[in-house]
């Protein structure tokens, strides 16, 4: 110990500390924490969910999610920021918007980027798919309309036959042809590169951006799987992550807030309960100027269980006072027991 150490703990009471005891205790105490609760909550390690499994083994909810893109009708469009300026779909609280503050960090036109894109790869080989995609561009913006909402409503009659999709007789112009191809390329499991193409020239030849692939597996396909997981916010899904172990148990207070419905059926609910954790976690670092606060340790006197020996021999904790003195005042037990 330094000098000065020694002179600014001058008369400090002190005692031996074993660290490594103690971390060895508290690592043997968390691991037989984490195993059994593998053992009774384990969750089951599936693979990662890809675009050709979805393509292959739900087509008709591709091909949905697909043309939400295509017409423009999915939520992705009007989400705001940071994908889209549109504020009025921004989570706010009163004055307090961060996506506001932040704004389109991440610009993303989900019909261009996600669909016309791809469309338009496919294109330089398949001229037939070339053919398709000019003829839908030509075509005025209420004849393409018109299609788009007639193909959307016969996917909810379509069949699947043979792996392929089939549609009830309608006028669908080019569509059936351009979202055919966008499920074949899915189902040669080609679509994740495509769309992460160009996402950052920066990063050329390499890119390190899924961005525009992660967002097209968004919305209901992603909402079917996480039910199916029990990955949903009310089913404390961001805790309830995949693998034989617990999952990120350090965001259960977090999850712990969806599980109230005053703050989990809001509309802005992130917003809210990221606020709450912010304000619990700066008490948590001011706890020691926090009046009031700063005196629980006093008022729940844990420190006298953790330093037992301590107090054994010195009930006070006054080192000049030991326990055969305070034996003689009648006060021989230790200060914690009851």
């Amino acid at each position: 110990m330094s000098e000065l150490s020694e002179k600014n703990l001058q008369g400090v009471p002190m005692k031996p500390y074993d660290m490594v005891r103690e971390g060895l205790f508290v690592l043997g105490g968390i691991t037989l924490v984490i195993v059994l609760l593998a053992i009774f909550w384990g969750f089951p390690d599936y693979h990662p969910l890809t675009m050709k499994e979805v393509a292959t083994k739900e087509p008709v909810a591709f091909l949905q999610q697909t043309v939400s893109y295509f017409s423009g009708t999915s939520d992705l469009q009007t989400y705001g920021p940071p994908y889209t300026n549109n504020d009025a779909n921004a989570q706010q609280l009163g004055p307090i918007c961060p996506d506001c503050w932040l704004g389109v960090v991440t610009p993303l036109n989900a019909k261009v980027d996600l669909v016309m894109q791809p469309l338009q790869q496919i294109g330089m080989l398949n001229p037939a798919v070339a053919t398709a995609l000019k003829q839908y561009r030509q075509a005025p913006a209420a004849q393409q309309t018109k299609w788009d909402n007639a193909y959307t409503a016969a996917l909810d009659k379509a069949v699947v036959k043979h792996g392929q999709v089939v549609l009830p007789a309608g006028h669908y112009g080019p569509v059936p042809q351009l979202m055919t191809a966008m499920l074949n390329i899915a189902k040669a499991g080609m679509l994740e590169g495509v769309l992460s193409e160009d996402t950052n020239p920066n990063l050329a030849p390499y890119n390190t951006s899924y961005v525009r692939a992660l967002l097209y597996m968004g919305g209901p396909i992603m909402d079917k799987v996480a039910t199916h997981m029990d990955e949903q916010g009310d089913q404390w899904g961001m805790s309830h992550m995949q693998g034989p172990y617990p999952g990120a148990w350090w965001l259960w207070p977090y999850t712990l807030l969806y599980q109230i419905p005053a703050i989990g059926n809001l509309p802005n609910a992130d917003l809210v309960a990221g606020i709450i954790i912010a304000i619990f976690s700066l008490v948590l670092i001011f706890l020691p100027l926090i009046p009031g606060l700063n005196r629980l340790p006093y008022k729940i006197p844990v420190y006298k269980i953790i330093w037992r020996d301590w107090y054994e021999k010195y009930p006070t904790g006054d080192p000049s006072k030991p326990a055969a003195e305070s034996g003689a005042q009648g006060t021989s037990k230790p200060a914690y027991a009851k």
